[in-house]
């Protein structure tokens, strides 16, 4: 973030660069899990925040698109977490892949 050379001596220290980053990004026209996406790998292993829970829920959103399996039996039965969480999936894997498909001139 700041241009200069760190050195991370802690998760607590990557987490401070992550906060670093979601506050600069606060007004971006970009959504922050696109700038996630592209700006972490360049100073850590995103493996080493996701969370087991957050893989599983990965998993269920892409059988779900792939196999075209309902999340409900219909929209009110839906769990509105899974709602919410199906739904801010959707919209950064496809800013991510408007983003690279701009990019190879798609």
């Amino acid at each position: 973030m700041t241009r200069e050379i760190k050195t991370f001596e802690n998760m607590q220290d990557v987490w401070d660069e992550i906060y670093l980053l979601i506050d600069s990004w606060e007004n971006s026209k970009f959504t922050l899990g696109r700038n996630l996406y592209f700006h972490l790998p360049l100073f850590m292993n995103p493996n080493w925040i996701v969370k087991t829970d957050f893989t599983i829920l990965l998993k269920e959103f892409v059988w779900c698109k792939e196999f075209n399996i309902p999340i409900a039996k219909d929209l009110d039965s839906v769990d509105s977490k899974t709602l919410d969480e199906f739904d801010v999936l959707s919209t950064e894997i496809t800013s991510i892949e408007n983003y690279t498909g701009e990019k190879n001139g798609r």
